[in-house]
């Protein structure tokens, strides 16, 4: 009885009879990718190299504009660094696939491709992991990109991509590289673009920014169960599609990453109240009131009075800390008219306070604070309310004595 459950479960587990051998099948799975096959003992991996053209995903045509270091000096306040800008012909354009979505100590990145700018041209080179015991070889050869002078670029890679590379290297006693520097892409685009469509991916970002259509892909979640149906069969399947897809992803990074700067340093760029509440959001949460007032007034004024009551509240507030305050006051007194939502509160408090302060009018204040207990409050902003209404109601009595 045992003997045949065993059996059973043989069968049940078993290649396909008819599958050639694992060498014949990786040397088909190359010529359909047109990969180099590298080999170190018994251990081979592929190695896909790309040089592409970015006019068809760009409306830039010469590579020299995508090299522009002032262009991407503004993303030293994003990053921290000093103001000297980067250098892009170090970035190098990080994407990984992986056995999982969620993390864990049993993932394993089977697929991870890289993007730098080549000569007159975009080079992606992508490497492949046929099976688990050649992983020791796909992450020696990964490590060339990786070294000192490497800019990393990804996206939501200092959460996932580099912690999953770390870890497997970590786990087979390699040396962990140390790039220069690190910049993940998906924290500014969420403040600059989380506005223009349903998401931040980047298949959206292609769409809503670049203008570009991948057309038929394959969907991110199903990438995992098409490499465990490669390991199971050796055949090609979806492998192909898996490496176009990670392809088109460091692409669009590559363009994405450009389009940040460049719609900071050229406010003409922004063509909608999505964007420009967007470019608003991105200044403000890095507190650069200067240039974010200096754009919003070379952008279409149409945009800002159609803007959301947040967008025109961090508008205002960065007028106020440049002490331009009135220009403010006529921002919260708009805003107080016309828009609805909770962020009407911060309006008509900053209102208050301008008018009690700055217009030395108790009164028209105390009307503004009337205004906010009709509000629907919080407990503390209805304490706070209250606690300003008293003090506002004693100023206008000794005023009107």
């Amino acid at each position: 009885m045992k003997r045949n459950r065993l059996q059973s479960l043989d069968r049940f587990l078993r290649m396909p009879e008819d599958s050639a051998p694992v060498e014949d099948n990786l040397k088909a799975l190359a010529d359909l990718v047109e990969a180099e096959i590298i080999a170190d003992g018994r251990s081979r991996i592929l190695k896909i190299v790309d040089d592409i053209d970015l006019f068809p995903y760009s409306e830039i045509k010469d590579i020299h504009e995508h090299l522009q270091e002032d262009l991407y000096r503004r993303w030293h306040f994003v990053t921290g660094a000093d103001a000297s800008g980067y250098d892009p012909r170090r970035f190098v354009f990080l994407d990984t696939e992986t056995t999982g979505l969620s993390g864990g100590a049993g993932m394993v990145v089977f697929l991870c491709g890289f993007g730098y700018f080549h000569d007159k041209c975009f080079r992606v080179v992508q490497y492949f992991l046929p099976d688990y015991p050649d992983e020791p070889l796909f992450l020696s050869h990964l490590l060339e990109y990786l070294g000192p002078e490497s800019i990393l670029v990804s996206y939501n890679g200092k959460a996932f991509d580099w912690p999953m590379l770390t870890q497997r290297l970590t786990m087979n006693r390699i040396e962990l590289p140390v790039p220069a520097d690190h910049i993940d892409v998906l924290h500014p685009a969420r403040s600059l673009f989380r506005r223009l469509g349903e998401d931040c991916s980047l298949i959206t970002l292609e769409k809503c920014l670049l203008a570009f259509d991948r057309g038929e892909d394959i969907p991110g979640y199903l990438i995992p169960a098409k490499y465990f149906d490669y390991l199971y069969d050796r055949q090609p399947g979806m492998i192909p599609e898996i490496i176009r897809h990670n392809r088109l992803d460091i692409i669009s990074l590559a363009m994405v990453t450009r389009y940040i700067p460049e719609i900071l340093a050229r406010p003409e760029k922004v063509n909608s109240t999505a964007l420009l509440e967007g470019v608003i959001n991105h200044y403000f949460r890095n507190r650069m009131y200067q240039p974010l007032v200096e754009n919003v007034s070379r952008i279409s004024p149409g945009y800002l009075e159609d803007g959301s009551a947040v967008a025109l509240l961090q508008y205002s507030l960065a007028l106020k800390s440049l002490g331009r305050t009135e220009e403010a006051s006529r921002i919260w007194k708009s805003v107080s008219e016309s828009k609805t939502g909770r962020h009407v509160y911060h309006h008509l408090l900053e209102l208050a306070k301008y008018q009690e302060h700055t217009e030395k009018d108790p009164s028209a204040a105390l009307e503004t604070v009337d205004l906010l207990c009709a509000l629907e409050l919080t407990p503390a902003q209805k304490a706070q309310v209250l606690h300003r209404r008293g003090r506002l109601a004693a100023k206008s009595g000794t005023v009107n004595l």
